[in-house]
């Protein structure tokens, strides 16, 4: 028997408004190939469910700590900390059934598109109302190609608008699949030269734009976007790229995700090191600015929350 395909989802957010038109659920999906410094999901970076610990919920009991298969935790008492060896930890879930706290976490979840599609079909009467429908994002949501395609299938077939955010760095082959069951394309540029993008990023940004031109030619409903980040990517020149970019491939219109800090947080709970500490998040000014260049350029600008 063929198995059938899941996926990694990491959070279902019900009642969006920012994700697409109208009312939507959002479906994340965990894994990106990206590495972005100012990542507000650092939960979604890896593929696999990973062991999350806020220590601000944690009262030191010590509870989880001998329950633990692999022995990867460790009380320490001066000052009260867990300490979680993560090449030890396997990810089981154990210590999150002892903590009463709540103060360990699983994120991600396996799930059947079944699961998926049977949790969005709740909120129908809502799409109906509002005009909205179901996003997939992540992380990448085309890291789960078949499992991607397949919940895809299933809301469409249910009769529900579908959209994904995607920062386009797939296999061209698959991405042209992929627009067969997608009804709108959330597209995020980040950086317009390659070698900034991969500093930025950890990846070239070729194979982003090839499929950004190739989205334009399919005639699928599109959206450009990109993450304001003050000193990385708000320069004029970078701005002027953008522009020209847009009108060449004819979407002369972008929206605008300014960076803000509110991801911090996360980084430390599942072990990583946050290194935007000094950089200031997107002020109005900012975005103003970086709007005016754009229209200066004949680019309508939007601006998300």
């Amino acid at each position: 028997m063929k198995k059938r395909p899941t996926g990694i989802v990491f959070n279902i957010q019900h009642y969006s408004i920012h994700d697409g038109p109208g009312i939507r659920t959002v479906v994340f999906l965990k894994g990106c190939p990206l590495a972005c410094r100012w990542c507000c999901n650092p939960e979604s970076i890896s593929r696999s469910p990973e062991l999350g610990f806020r220590q601000t919920l944690c009262n030191g009991c010590g509870e989880c700590v001998p329950v633990c298969p692999q022995h990867a935790l460790t009380l320490n008492k001066e000052p009260t900390t867990l300490i979680i060896d993560r090449q030890l930890c396997i990810n089981c879930g154990t210590c999150v059934t002892a903590c009463v706290r709540g103060a360990l976490t699983i994120y991600g979840k396996r799930m059947s598109v079944a699961e998926v599609v049977d949790d969005v079909v709740k909120d129908a009467p809502f799409y109906r109302r509002s005009g909205g429908g179901a996003t997939i994002s992540g992380g990448e949501p085309c890291m789960h190609p078949s499992f991607l395609v397949r919940v895809l299938k299933g809301c469409r077939e249910a009769g529900i608008h579908t959209a994904i955010e995607t920062c386009g760095y797939v296999n061209e082959r698959f991405f042209s699949r992929l627009l067969e069951e997608v009804d709108l394309v959330l597209f995020d540029l980040k950086l317009m030269d390659s070698d900034k993008h991969y500093i930025a990023t950890g990846k070239r940004n070729e194979r982003i734009l090839s499929n950004a031109r190739f989205l334009t030619r399919s005639g699928k409903a599109v959206r450009f976007r990109m993450p304001l980040i003050p000193g990385v990517n708000d320069s004029a020149d970078n701005l002027k790229q953008l522009a020209d970019f847009l009108a060449t491939v004819g979407q002369p219109s972008v929206e605008f995700m300014p960076y803000h800090q509110f991801g911090r947080g996360k980084y430390s709970a599942t072990g990583r090191v946050y290194t935007m500490n000094d950089e200031p998040a997107a002020t109005p000014e900012v975005v103003e600015s970086a709007c005016r260049i754009l229209s200066d350029q004949g680019i309508e600008c939007g601006v998300s929350s």
